[in-house]
């Protein structure tokens, strides 16, 4: 199955993100879906004012793809931040969710950008008010406002200068700037000497992963795992009420007989009950900070259940990966 995805009606997508992006729309929020079950198809499914209504328009037995806009306040400043929501619904067969999984990191990039990515599975994960204070936490934690004499006119919605054209002349005044990193979190070196043992021609081990040490999703991120097997063996190790993050060595022989290693990195984010939808919002702005330890990587798997890791998926990934 191919991993690339394709819009049913490319032009309705584009103007509905549009409209989420743009000053003058009230649109807020567009949801889409797969159509008729094709995992490489998508279609706009719905479009909104109001993103405190994205929960109740999410069904339990898909998965959805959401962009939502929302106004964060500081002091006098007024900034807009887009959140990309990944929805797995709790019915969701297992089936469907292994063929969805597959083509997420293609749909996931006709979303982007944005500053906060939310993977629910329950409307009380879209709570506005929990999003909001995330947005906020990682504002905090990464942002600094400029003053009026260091930018020539207002940045549009969040966005540094170099990131969005400058529209309609306004008023000066200080906005917080993007990190496109997203909140820090504190990486023990265990984890990146695992990361280099993977990625060393030289070591036996193919296989690490990381999670949050006493499951406190503020980290620090701890090695718990490295090894020598296969898949299988990392999957052992991966615990369902736990975010985590792996790295996964393999090699592809191509049709002209030529070996090569590549790299599977592996977000294991659970969406069920045992993780409370606060601590899965904050692990959700880390994304960026763990993509610098574990990427580059060749293929990326985003998986809540094991059954989301196969290795055949992965394998037909690498291949479509080195066309």
């Amino acid at each position: 199955m191919s991993t690339d995805v394709r819009f049913e009606d490319e032009s309705a997508f584009s103007a509905a993100i549009s409209d989420v992006r743009n000053d003058n729309s009230e649109v807020n929020y567009v949801i889409c879906g797969h159509v008729d079950g094709k995992p490489n198809v998508i279609g706009v499914l719905y479009t909104g004012l109001d993103p405190s209504e994205i929960g109740s328009k999410m069904d339990p037995s898909e998965s959805l793809y959401a962009l939502a806009r929302y106004e964060t306040k500081f002091d006098l400043s007024t900034t807009v931040k887009f959140v990309y929501i990944h929805w797995i619904g709790e019915s969701l067969p297992v089936a469907k969710k292994g063929r969805y999984g597959v083509v997420h990191g293609s749909i996931e990039a006709r979303f982007s950008p944005y500053h906060l990515l939310v993977e629910a599975s329950t409307p009380e994960d879209l709570s506005s008010d929990k999003i909001l204070q995330t947005l906020m936490e990682s504002a905090g934690t990464k942002s600094k406002v400029l003053d009026d004499d260091q930018i020539p006119q207002r940045q549009m919605r969040g966005f540094t200068a170099t990131q969005l054209p400058q529209r309609n002349k306004k008023a000066n005044f200080g906005v917080s700037a993007v990190s496109t990193k997203g909140a820090e979190v504190e990486i023990l070196p265990e984890v990146q000497e695992a990361v280099a043992r993977v990625r060393s021609d030289g070591d036996l081990a193919t296989w690490m992963v990381a999670g949050y040490k006493d499951s406190n999703p503020k980290g620090p991120l701890v090695c718990m795992g490295c090894g020598e097997g296969g898949l299988d063996e990392l999957k052992s190790n991966l615990d369902d009420s736990l975010p985590m993050y792996g790295l996964y060595r393999i090699s592809h022989t191509d049709a002209d007989e030529i070996t090569t290693v590549k790299f599977v990195y592996i977000c294991w984010s659970v969406v069920g009950t045992k993780v409370k939808p606060m601590a899965k919002a904050k692990i959700s702005t880390h994304k960026g900070t763990a993509e610098e330890i574990f990427c580059p990587a060749h293929v990326t798997v985003y998986a809540s259940e094991l059954s989301d890791i196969v290795e055949r998926n992965i394998m037909e990934k690498v291949r479509s990966y080195t066309l």
